[in-house]
């Protein structure tokens, strides 16, 4: 492709623009409305994951032993525990340390003095720590045949809410996502519709003195993807700067949030988004325009 060939595709790609300004402003202000939809969507649905994400890391299985084993014992339980498919970590926990962590977290020495030593009526236990939360149905029906325990603590319930919530927010995203898309593609088809019959007797010339379709259809492809990258990058320039404020009102406001989980800072997103939005606006553009072009422009 010649330098004079790009220059003129360029040239009429943003006359046809200027032309249709008005549709043009129309179909970026559009694309920029659902790419800024599409951005909050991942901020939130980002954000849900990874609050989800650190929650299931604080999620495992509480293992109390019977009364009176004897260390072997004990040694041999923590090994089958270890066997366990899907089990990353078991840590064996005294009753020494358990009632220290109980002391600890409810501040009344005072009150727990009386069960030190052979008084402490807690037992041998292990937290055991998984890949996932959703092995934790297999790995509780591996600890169902080990013999020596008394009691499995477990979050079953918690676990099924997390695992729907973290389907849900996929297919909630993808839609959003396909909806969004499919309405910028439909608006910019119909801007390149209106720049084709807009200057229809021009290509009728072009046809006739001997241009080949693709000369033709380049600067429609240009105007297309003109429109796709100024509506991605509107969007991107106020998105990050608007969630980083909001994340700094909402840990100023709500500062309990902030002892459960940590929100994802604005680098960590914008800087996969921002080059994802703007090759998902040329891709709109293109699409867009090679669509429209196909569909209504006689070459």
């Amino acid at each position: 492709m010649r330098p004079s060939s790009i220059r003129y595709y360029f040239k009429e790609g943003f006359t046809g623009l200027l032309k249709n300004r008005l549709m043009a402003v129309a179909s970026i202000a559009t694309v920029a409305a659902c790419i800024f939809i599409i951005s909050l969507s991942c901020c939130i649905i980002g954000n849900l994951s990874s609050v989800l994400k650190q929650i299931e890391d604080t999620i495992g299985i509480a293992v109390f032993l019977d009364d009176n084993l004897d260390s072997e014992k004990i040694n041999t339980i923590s090994d089958e525990l270890k066997a366990i498919p899907h089990v990353t970590m078991v840590t064996y926990i005294s009753p020494e340390e358990a009632l220290d962590s109980l002391k600890e977290e409810w501040q009344a020495d005072d009150i727990l003095d009386g069960f030190d030593g052979e008084n402490n009526p807690l037992s041998h236990s292990f937290e055991v720590s998984l890949e996932g939360i959703e092995y934790q149905s297999d790995v509780l029906k591996g600890i169902e045949g080990i013999s020596g325990i008394r009691n499995v603590r477990h979050a079953q319930s918690e676990t099924q809410i997390l695992l729907k919530l973290n389907k849900v927010l996929s297919i909630v995203g993808i839609a959003i996502v396909a909806i969004l898309s499919i309405i910028s593609v439909v608006i910019i088809m119909n801007t390149i519709k209106i720049s084709v019959y807009t200057r229809r007797t021009e290509i009728n010339i072009m046809k006739f003195v001997g241009a080949t379709d693709w000369f033709i259809r380049w600067p429609f492809i240009i105007e297309g993807v003109l429109i796709g990258l100024l509506g991605a990058s509107i969007p991107m320039a106020v998105s990050w700067p608007l969630y980083t404020k909001i994340v700094e009102l909402i840990y100023q406001y709500f500062p309990v949030i902030k002892g459960i989980a940590t929100l994802l800072d604005g680098y960590v997103i914008f800087s996969k988004l921002i080059p994802v939005s703007l090759i998902f606006g040329v891709l709109l553009g293109v699409f867009g325009s090679v669509s429209s072009i196909h569909k209504h422009l006689r070459v």
